[in-house]
């Protein structure tokens, strides 16, 4: 039997080859997703090696210790130390052609090589104190040798001569400068005179651990630690924020999505496969071989082809990984873990025996004479009352969970939401054998005036085996669900906060510093709101506030009138058209926490100063940098006696316009006004929109990219059942070419037949993916945060187009092959 397995292998090189082409598309797009999620964490790596690179011990100030020069002269002086630097970076806002700033943060060259965490570029390094370099990808509008200006920390313009950039890996959260001056140069910038640390090299011949140890009893204490590079970059890696987590749980998501879809393209290409080969199972059955040996040899195929199909997917996924990282990042990596290899060989030989285990079975119920006959396709082939039950369970259960999901809290709502997409998309899929044949009717009839007898053959064939056309079209039908659903929901979430913004906040215009810790001037509210065609401007400013018993919370202290007016939040109880002294309006999140309720007062303040706050409304509010609402909002004339600490954080200035006032001359105005505030931003309610949903079109760009390719699973899945059916309908072709069907007729009826399959999987996949992110939508909105069911026909179009346009794209290959067969050869065949 091991013999015959080996002689099947060889035999039957095309139709292995088209099943492990199947095998290894699935399982690049599997191994791929992994490669991503190991890459996100490798970036953060590298960036972090990349900055404590050459760094044998690190200084670090703590419990309020600072690092200053002696501290700085004492490290050099350590026997051991072949260079020490402080290292410091600043806030150093730079003004763009049109003038205005935009955030930067500036670094100071050290003097020793060998610690700098970047590589020069182009140009060279500053060499005196009005020269700058500039990170490559933030110096692309500016040219080497032209001026580049710098605002410090109190607004004023600093002028440097741009001299060189350099490059790094991306920051991944470092907090990496993006200018470097001399520190000279570094100190015009800020006040700050403490390094944020000091970094040594050992001299040769010295261990990190001996170098620690001799800075420790020069410099340590009072606050002041010294821990080895290696430490320095551990803890480093701890500290830095990173989305690897959230990523890895999306590209593990994309990962079962990939395995599902390819699943069922390999159990779909095995089907046929075996199908094929009923006769010569048969006849091994009549010479000897048992039922075992059988299934056995079959599962011993599909563990080879797998294998083989699943390291070369590996490859695969390489290159997958890389060429996303390559559109949407810039940078590429591409790790290859243990985890990455086993899971993705696991898969691709699991699933492929899993896939061959049904048709392999199947193949060793039939008794061997009935094999032997000439196959004829018929009641098998067809649906029947079961798969009618299965979808009219399916339904209930979708349609009566959506029903539940509607009347349920809104976290309830989501999970029952989505079960019901589930119970949904799996009633389209258990209807596609029972579809098939009206719908390849209606198409044949619809395209035979254009096409004629090939779209009425193309119907017959589409309708001949509905279980193998549902089974093509299902695996198109589960990608478009998801992008459809996806690209539905993010739209109908963007329009939604567009919407709660326009509704929630009654300002025309923001104005922010771009240096958090500098609060704007104290009088640009009312500098602002003598600029003609201004209707009202007010000061908001976010504090830490002390509620007593209740602990510290963020708050926002506003202008008691300009609540109601500039200010809108949602109110869920009481009444917030304006805010008075002693009044105290609590979010949402704030109430569930504290249980405070309207009517309720609040001792606020300093023990021995209290002051009492009556709640008066909960509310849920706006978040949008300028204009965020914090955990709870007082009457500005409060702040002070209840803030912990001095002053606040974050403040901006609110801007509304006249209902009659020209809205381009006013912002002239406005940036007239704002020349002596230079470190202020203004922004417009549509450039503070956009700003929030760029991350959300970010991540649906990277979520269509990666279902694009689940999408591409399919098209092979169509693809690689079509060139099977050729081969298995070689005789027909044959016949149908003998009787006047030219090689053209034969090619349009294929490529007719990719299309209705493609139909058949958009119309089902969009069917479940729109419907369920209307449910989202309905379930997920609130007032505060609305979702809108908005179509996004643009995308949707182009998602729809090109499948109709890639389904005759994966029937040419099968096509070319069924219209160059030789007509007598192929009538010989049995």
């Amino acid at each position: 039997m091991l013999r015959t397995v080996i002689a099947g292998l060889v035999a039957r090189p095309l139709q292995l080859l088209l099943s492990a082409v199947a095998i290894a598309v699935g399982v690049a797009f599997v191994a791929g997703p992994l490669v991503l999620s190991d890459a996100v964490g490798v970036g953060l790596r590298q960036a972090i090696a990349f900055e404590t690179r050459g760094v044998d011990a690190s200084i670090d100030g703590t419990r309020g210790a600072e690092l200053d020069d002696e501290v700085l002269s004492k490290a050099r002086q350590v026997p051991g130390v072949a260079a020490a630097e402080g290292r410091t970076t600043v806030s150093a806002p730079l003004l763009d052609a049109a003038g205005r700033p935009k955030d930067a943060a500036a670094t100071g060259l050290t003097a020793d090589e060998q610690l700098r965490p970047f590589d020069l570029a182009d140009g060279r390094f500053p060499s005196s104190a009005n020269e700058i370099a500039m990170e490559q990808d933030t110096a692309a509008d500016y040219a080497l040798g032209r001026p580049v200006t710098v605002l410090d920390q109190d607004g004023n313009q600093h002028t440097f001569t741009l001299v060189g950039t350099f490059t790094r890996p991306s920051d991944a959260g470092t907090g990496a400068g993006d200018l470097v001056l001399l520190p000279e140069a570094l100190g015009k910038l800020s006040q700050e005179t403490a390094f944020g640390e000091i970094v040594v090299r050992a001299a040769p011949g010295i261990g990190q651990q001996q170098l620690v140890a001799d800075l420790a009893r020069a410099v340590g204490g009072r606050g002041i630690s010294v821990v080895t590079g290696q430490e320095a970059a551990a803890q480093l890696l701890r500290e830095t924020p990173s989305d690897s987590a959230g990523l890895t749980k999306f590209f593990t998501a994309f990962a079962v999505l990939a395995m599902i879809v390819a699943a069922m393209v390999i159990a779909n290409s095995f089907t046929i496969l075996v199908a094929q080969r009923t006769r010569e199972l048969a006849l091994l059955r009549c010479i000897g071989a048992g039922r075992p040996q059988v299934f056995s040899g079959l599962l011993a195929e599909a563990v080879a082809v797998g294998a083989v199909a699943s390291a070369v997917g590996l490859l695969g996924g390489l290159g997958v990984a890389a060429a996303l990282q390559a559109i949407a990042i810039g940078e590429v990596h591409v790790p290859l873990t243990a985890r990455t290899v086993v899971a993705s060989l696991a898969i691709g030989v699991l699933v492929t025996m899993l896939a061959a285990a049904i048709p392999a079975w199947s193949a060793t119920r039939a008794a061997p004479v009935e094999a032997l006959r000439t196959p004829v396709e018929g009641k098998s082939a067809r649906a029947g009352r079961p798969r009618a039950a299965v979808t009219i369970a399916l339904l209930a259960t979708g349609f009566g969970t959506a029903a539940l999901a509607l009347g349920s809290e809104v976290e309830t709502g989501v999970v029952l939401s989505i079960v019901a997409m589930t119970a949904l998309l799996g009633a389209a899929l258990a209807a596609g054998p029972l579809v098939v044949g009206p719908v390849a009717r209606v198409a044949g009839a619809f395209c035979a005036p254009i096409l004629g007898q090939p779209a009425r053959l193309a119907a017959l064939n589409a309708d001949r085996n509905p279980k193998r056309t549902a089974a093509s079209a299902a695996a198109l039908t589960i990608g478009l669900a998801v992008v459809s659903l996806v690209t539905t929901v993010t739209a109908g979430v963007e329009a939604g906060r567009d919407r709660g913004i326009d509704q929630q906040l009654g300002a025309d215009f923001t104005v922010t510093s771009v240096v958090a810790t500098k609060p704007l001037p104290a009088a640009l509210a009312d500098t602002l709101a003598a600029v003609p065609g201004v209707a009202d401007a007010a000061l908001r400013q976010s504090f830490s506030g002390d509620l007593g018993t209740f602990g510290g919370y963020g708050m926002t202290a506003v202008r008691g009138d300009a609540v109601g007016s500039l200010l809108r939040p949602v109110v869920l109880s009481g009444r917030l058209d304006r805010l008075r002294p002693g009044e105290l309006a609590v979010s949402k999140q704030l109430a569930e926490e504290t249980g405070l309720a309207v009517g309720d007062t609040v001792q606020a303040g300093p023990r021995n100063r209290p002051v009492p706050l009556r709640v008066v409304a909960v509310y849920d509010g706006v978040r949008a940098a300028g204009a965020d609402t914090g955990l709870a909002m007082v009457d500005l004339g409060q702040q002070s006696a209840i803030a912990m600490g001095e002053g606040g954080y974050d403040d901006s200035v609110l801007v509304k316009l006249a209902a009659d006032a020209d809205h381009d001359q006013v912002r002239r105005g406005l940036e007239n006004a704002l020349s002596d505030a230079p470190l202020a931003q203004l922004r417009s309610i549509d450039e503070l929109k956009d700003e929030l949903s760029a991350p959300l079109r970010s991540t649906l760009d990277l979520l269509w990219a990666l279902t694009a390719l689940a999408v591409l699973i399919a098209f092979a899945g169509i693809a690689n059942t079509l060139s099977l059916s050729v081969l298995e309908r070689t005789r027909e072709s044959a016949l149908l070419r003998a009787l006047g069907l030219t090689r053209g007729g034969l090619s349009a009826a294929l490529a007719a037949e990719s299309v209705f399959v493609a139909l058949l999987g958009a119309a089902c996949g969009l069917f479940v993916g729109i419907g369920s992110a209307w449910l989202i939508a309905q379930v997920a909105s609130t007032d505060a945060e609305p979702v809108l069911f908005a179509l996004p026909w643009g995308r949707l179009g182009v998602l729809l187009g090109a499948t109709v346009l890639a389904a005759p794209l994966a029937a040419v290959i099968p096509a070319r092959r069924a219209a160059r067969g030789s007509v007598t050869a192929g009538i010989a065949q049995p």
